[in-house]
């Protein structure tokens, strides 16, 4: 039995060596490549959860804001009911004085 192709040892492992260093060379492309898009990524998600943050701050701050507002609104809601309550008591004071005046009248009026 005879080969058929007649090439020798040094010229087929010639032929295997440089298609080895074309392989490592893409190999070598294909980690920077993939380096690249890792840093890539990795800045966008630093960009975007600076984002997501700022937002976050935002928001709670428009929260705390409105909490504020509605406990304001409460409270002053509530003084103006007890200003009117004291105003009442006062008015009821002044209305009992006055009818016990007209029910019991000054000796010396009379």
């Amino acid at each position: 039995m005879e080969p058929r192709d007649k090439r020798d040892l040094p010229e087929v492992v010639a032929e295997i060596l440089i298609e080895q260093h074309a392989m490592r060379a893409d190999i070598a492309g294909l980690r920077r490549e993939m380096k690249e898009e890792i840093g890539g990524l990795r800045r966008e998600m630093k960009e975007d959860n600076a984002a997501l943050r700022d937002e976050l701050r935002t928001g709670l701050g428009a929260m705390a804001d409105t909490f504020n507002n509605m406990t304001n609104a409460i409270l002053d809601a509530m003084n103006r009911g007890n200003a009117r309550y004291d105003d009442t008591g006062q008015e009821i004071a002044l209305l009992k004085a006055r009818v016990g005046k007209l029910e019991n009248p000054a000796p010396d009026a009379a």
